[in-house]
């Protein structure tokens, strides 16, 4: 189907569209005047793709390479029996117009494939190639069927599982942070990598959301599940945003730190204000509502106060604008999705 891990019943799926849809395509290829339904299957499991729209794309260039494919030997070489070389010769002929005006590689890897097996097989099994057009169609339009009304490919609540497991991470971050401090900011930390890693997350989350709105393309029952990855969508950019003031509060607490400047007084205000970051956190994405707690401020007029400030307001602020994440599991626990 393709590298993406698929769940147990993802698998499951697969292999009953797998059983289901040979059945119905060597029957249909049969009841069609096939000489070798067997062909009908082929395309059937090869189209099984991850998507609905990457179905369409396999199909589409199954279809259209194999009808070039038999139409460059069933013309240019009627008499040709296969060799080295005019194996060669008969894919240049095919591969060249359609590779200059565009197709992508799966088009071209079939117009190969069709003309090697059309040319082998030709001669020696009667009314092969018109079969393997016939059969192909068949077996595209089975899988493509199939796809569309038996548990259509549907990966939205994968990407919602990702984005719920966010929070946590970004609470565990705070906590860190404030016990860093605490313990008098040692000069060894591992906060730049655990920045970088959950920015990697973020950005991996995003092309799963991606991917999930790419399964729902054609998707007749997919109305519901394109509203809570829209919501998703939303809340990823809640804590994109947080994830972002939180790395720049660390850099600008660790700078000044490092400039001498961070007082004994500063230290204990930022170890309460990050704790009640986490505390307000952990509290929004359990749907608890934010603490009346006022954010301790160092007024101070050093460029290292503002800033620091600046984003744990902006942190507070920003929860306080977005929907908690409980909102979307129940809508989604709800949906038919």
């Amino acid at each position: 189907m393709n590298s993406k891990k698929l769940s147990f019943q993802e698998k499951i799926n697969l292999c009953f569209k797998m059983v289901i849809g040979s059945t119905i395509s060597w029957e249909l290829a049969v009841f069609l005047g096939s000489k070798y339904p067997y062909l009908a299957p082929i395309s059937l499991i090869l189209c099984l793709q991850a998507t609905i729209v990457k179905s369409i794309r396999f199909g589409i260039a199954r279809i259209v390479g194999t009808i070039i494919g038999v139409a460059t030997v069933i013309i240019l070489a009627p008499s040709l029996h296969p060799s080295g070389w005019s194996i060669a010769v008969l894919m240049i002929a095919s591969l060249l117009v359609p590779l200059f005006c565009g197709a992508n590689a799966t088009s071209l890897h079939q117009i190969a494939l069709s003309v090697l097996l059309v040319l082998e097989f030709e001669h020696k099994l009667s009314g092969y190639g018109m079969d393997r057009i016939r059969d192909s169609i068949i077996g595209v339009v089975v899988a493509l069927l199939l796809h569309l009304l038996i548990f259509p490919p549907n990966f939205t609540k994968k990407a919602i599982i990702e984005v719920e497991e966010l929070p946590n991470k970004l609470e565990i971050m705070l906590k860190s942070l404030a016990t860093w401090l605490e313990a008098g900011a040692p000069q060894k930390n591992y906060f730049n990598s655990e920045f970088n890693l959950l920015h990697n997350k973020i950005i991996d989350i995003e092309k799963k959301i991606n991917q999930a709105k790419l399964s729902l393309k054609f998707n007749p029952l997919s109305k519901k599940s394109k509203q809570k990855l829209f919501e998703a969508e939303l809340l990823l950019k809640t804590l994109s945003q947080v994830n972002v003031d939180i790395d720049v509060l660390f850099k600008t607490i660790d700078e000044w730190r490092k400039s001498g400047l961070f007082s004994k007084k500063s230290e204990e205000i930022w170890i309460q204000n990050l704790l009640f970051i986490e505390s307000s956190l952990r509290n929004w994405n359990e749907e608890k509502g934010m603490s009346d707690f006022v954010f301790n401020e160092t007024f101070s007029n050093e460029k290292f106060a503002h800033a620091a400030d600046w984003h744990g307001q902006n942190i507070i602020s920003t929860l306080k604008q977005s929907p908690p994440l409980p909102t979307l599991r129940k809508r989604f626990s709800n949906s038919d999705s």
